[in-house]
């Protein structure tokens, strides 16, 4: 199993022999299974495979990617989570979304990717109240650590935690925030005005 996540020098982090899908994010929580190189997924948020070599993955320029597997590597999995994918709660329908023989989330671990993290992710307070709502089962002080800061990566960790997924991971970079050793920003960020380019985070079966 092989996996990477982009970055602004290097967008595309993981080369190999066959293409990613064509996929449309849109924000949303629908999950298709890919079974062919370049296969055409239309509007999904998530993508998986138990194709060996057959590469998925997902863009970002804030919002967490996560990069899933199987324990006995017979699948691999990429979620978008933003905050509206979050809210939606992606992850527990990437899983329910699986064939029986697949879908324990306790046979799956997952990787964490770089994202906006709440030092930066100021967040509007009716939407973050919904949040809290929806999660109520997370402590307030993991979804908003400090007052208006949104936390994706510790809702979705929380979410994963539930469901029994081993974290194997989390990046601990803002993209945001986090800049390089010549003090350049390592990520494209929408907040931060790169609304044109992204990220491929990607996973992909030897």
């Amino acid at each position: 199993m092989n996996f990477g996540f982009g970055t602004r020098q290097q967008p595309l982090p993981l080369m190999t022999e066959k293409k990613l899908p064509n996929w449309k994010q849109v924000r949303g929580a629908a999950v298709a299974q890919v079974q062919l190189e370049g296969e055409n997924c239309g509007e999904v948020d998530a993508l998986w495979t138990r194709q060996s070599g057959l590469p998925v993955g997902i863009i970002t320029a804030d919002c967490v990617p996560i990069l899933v597997y199987r324990n006995d590597l017979k699948a691999v999995g990429a979620i978008h989570a933003g905050w509206q994918g979050t809210e939606k709660n992606i992850v527990e329908h990437f899983f329910h979304s699986l064939p029986a023989d697949l879908a324990d989330p306790k046979e799956w671990s997952a990787h964490l990717g770089p994202s906006i993290r709440a030092c930066c992710y100021e967040f509007g307070a009716d939407l973050l109240e919904q949040f809290v709502q929806k999660f109520s089962w997370i402590p307030r002080t993991q979804i908003e650590p400090a007052p208006r800061r949104l936390d994706l990566i510790a809702i979705n960790s929380a979410v994963m935690n539930r469901l029994g997924v081993q974290i194997k991971s989390v990046h601990p970079d803002c993209t945001f925030c986090a800049k390089d050793e010549k003090s350049e920003f390592r990520y494209f960020s929408h907040r931060r005005g790169d609304r044109n380019s992204r990220m491929v985070s990607v996973i992909q079966l030897k």
